[in-house]
C-alpha cells in the first residue's frame, strides 16, 4: 500500500526523498510522549525521508521533522505552539491544549487557505483533520492511515 501511495503522490508532482537508512529514528521526546504508532505510518516514515507538495504548501512530517533540534521553518508541533501562545496566561486552557495534543500526533501540515493538519488519534489510530483558528476542534476523516491513503488516492481526501 505504501509504495502505491508514494507512486500516486509522485505522479501528481509531490517531491519525495527516500530514506536510505530505512530505520525509524524518532527523537526521545516523541517516544516518551506517544506510543502505539500506526504500523503503516511507521513503514511510510521508514521509507520516506521527506514528502513535500511541489508548491511547498503541504508536507508529510517524517522522522527528521520530529527532531526539535535544528533549524526548521516549521516545527512538527507548530499548531500546538500557536494554540498555547493564544491561551496566554490561562493555565486551564493551556492544559486542555496539551492534553489534546498528547492524544493527537500530527503527521501532515498544510498552509492551504490557512493552517491545517492531519493527525493520528493515539486512542484508536483514526485520522483526524483540524484547522485554524481552533486547531483542537477536529473531525475524524479516516479509520486508519491505510484508510487515509486509500481516500487520498480515490479523491475522498484532497491534500
Amino acid at each position: 500500500m505504501t509504495d502505491k501511495f508514494l507512486a500516486y503522490l509522485e505522479n501528481r508532482g509531490w517531491m519525495a526523498e527516500a530514506d536510505e537508512k530505512r530505520e525509524l529514528c524518532l527523537p526521545e521526546p516523541m517516544k516518551s510522549r506517544y506510543t502505539g504508532y500506526p504500523e503503516s505510518w511507521v513503514r511510510f516514515i521508514t521509507i520516506v525521508k521527506s514528502m513535500v507538495r511541489k508548491d511547498e504548501r503541504a508536507w508529510f512530517l517524517c522522522a527528521e521533522d520530529y527532531d526539535i533540534q535544528g533549524d526548521k521553518a516549521w516545527q512538527w508541533n507548530e499548531w500546538e505552539l500557536l494554540s498555547l501562545e493564544a491561551a496566554g496566561d490561562d493555565a486551564g486552557w493551556k492544559e486542555e491544549i496539551r492534553q489534546f495534543w498528547d492524544r493527537h500526533l500530527p503527521f501532515f501540515l498544510s498552509l492551504d487557505g490557512g493552517y491545517a493538519y492531519y493527525a493520528f488519534s493515539m486512542e484508536d489510530g483514526s485520522v483526524v483533520y483540524g484547522a485554524e483558528p481552533e486547531f483542537e476542534e477536529c473531525e475524524t476523516v479516516a479509520d486508519s492511515f491505510e484508510d487515509f491513503m486509500e481516500k487520498v488516492m480515490s479523491g475522498g481526501i484532497h491534500i
